[in-house]
């Protein structure tokens, strides 16, 4: 049986954070464009301390010149143990010169946090908000 007792929210170090970005495949991407605040879903992978995302020529390459302000966001969460935690990235976006097109996200800041309820099981043991690597 778990109990309720507290709620805890962690700031996660930069490593963790980049740990986290590891384990996903499919973030958001924050912009401008006309004007606009867009946020939309793409796949991407973890380059170095950088983020990778292939896209075609869409409103969101086309908006995007060189150098542009970006931010990042990654989630996960557990409904059973009621944990989750996110990552943001801040920094500024550049094609990538290749055949396809892919855009780089290079940050200026990495943060993130965890939400968690301090679970007892029966035992003692705590319900972590993230499973060991």
């Amino acid at each position: 049986m778990i109990t309720e007792a507290n709620v805890w929210v962690d700031e996660l170090g930069t490593d963790q954070c980049w740990r986290l970005l590891e384990r996903c495949k499919v973030g958001r991407l924050g912009f401008a464009a006309e004007g606009e605040q867009l946020i939309l879903p793409v796949n991407y992978a973890v380059d170095g301390h950088s983020i990778v995302v292939r896209t075609g020529r869409t409103v969101m390459l086309e908006a995007l010149g060189p150098g542009a302000t970006v931010a990042f966001e990654v989630d996960g969460s557990d409904a059973v143990s009621e944990t989750g935690w996110s990552v943001l990235i801040k920094g500024h976006a550049s094609e990538i010169e290749s055949r396809d097109h892919w855009l780089r996200v290079m940050p200026w800041s990495v943060t993130g946090r965890a939400i968690s309820r301090d679970h007892r099981l029966p035992h003692g043991h705590t319900v972590p908000y993230m499973p060991p690597d």
